[in-house]
């Protein structure tokens, strides 16, 4: 019961996107300025403020990077093995985007959002330290296995490129900046971090708003037929392999709860984005996305209450 309770304002607020886009109150181009107001205002002091408070506590031990990174290439790998020989035979492209979209959570728009209601400030903390060990290699890895699958190898030029993007991702740099500050211990002068905070509330609201304005369900049949299996490995597979990970090499438990929820939200929007300057299939990327998103709330509230939350 009580995933279901987490889960529903997330479906609620999104759903007053989809409306207000549906509507024509607000335009697509709305949500293209909201999601820079997210990507460049909102979530850069929300990060570096949470994972600020989060390292103050602590870093986590090397067993959580060893998790995180571990499931970020065992994913993509299984995947690979499942869409060369049941889902996606012959198809080196969608094999490709099956294996970058595998373990690439939408861990800003609902992960945050997702972790804030079911586990309350600690687990916002918990969350962004989490996004400040996993966002380089959630943004690098993913994107190599794409690469790697359609070549067929490591394009060195291409991976130096991916790295450079990684670098200048103002989410990555405010992590690095909050991870930093903590650990030469500046002090932070609390008009600062009230400000940030102030700042960092907004979070939520707009990034399901942005959210819902992205889907397109008008398909969704035609859609699920296509991409259900896909779905499912982003949905169960995902955080299945997380949590065997996570128990081979166990963390705090704020950690882990924080891990499998993360991973157990649907394919993140911007994959979609990634396809098409990929020269992925672009449109099949929207179907992963939409159905995977349609199906998390039926599957969230299952992993939620495996956890134990309630």
């Amino acid at each position: 019961m009580k995933g279901i309770l987490i889960v529903a304002p997330l479906v609620l607020v999104s759903v007053v996107g989809m409306a207000l886009r549906a509507s024509g109150f607000l335009k697509i181009q709305a949500r293209d300025t909201l999601t820079r107001v997210l990507y460049w205002i909102v979530l850069p002091p929300l990060l570096f403020r949470t994972t600020y408070l989060a390292v103050r506590g602590g870093i986590p031990d090397r067993k959580l990077f060893i998790a995180a990174y571990g499931v970020m290439f065992a994913v993509p790998l299984i995947t690979v093995l499942i869409s060369s020989v049941l889902t996606h035979r012959g198809d080196r492209v969608r094999q490709a985007l099956a294996a970058m979209a595998s373990a690439r959570a939408n861990n800003v728009y609902l992960g945050l959002p997702a972790c804030a209601l079911a586990l309350g400030d600690a687990g916002m903390e918990a969350a962004s330290l989490y996004l400040a060990v996993t966002l380089p290699g959630y943004n690098l890895i993913s994107i190599m296995w794409g690469d790697i699958v359609l070549s067929g190898g490591i394009n060195l030029k291409t991976l130096y490129r991916r790295v450079l993007s990684v670098i200048k991702n103002p989410m990555v740099i405010s992590c690095v900046l909050g991870l930093s500050a903590a650990c030469l211990k500046v002090p932070m002068p609390e008009i600062l971090m009230t400000s940030m905070k102030i700042i960092s509330d907004m979070a939520t609201g707009i990034a399901l708003i942005a959210l819902g304005m992205s889907l397109e369900i008008s398909d969704m049949l035609p859609a699920l037929r296509r991409a259900w299996h896909d779905a499912l490995i982003k949905l169960v597979l995902h955080p299945a392999i997380t949590w065997l990970f996570f128990y081979i090499w166990p963390t705090p438990e704020i950690f882990f709860r924080v891990a499998l929820i993360i991973a157990s939200m649907p394919t993140a929007i911007n994959t979609f984005i990634l396809a098409g300057g990929m020269g992925l299939d672009e449109r099949y990327a929207c179907e992963m996305i939409a159905v995977s998103t349609c199906l998390a709330p039926i599957s969230i509230p299952v992993w939620i209450a495996l956890l134990g939350i309630g």
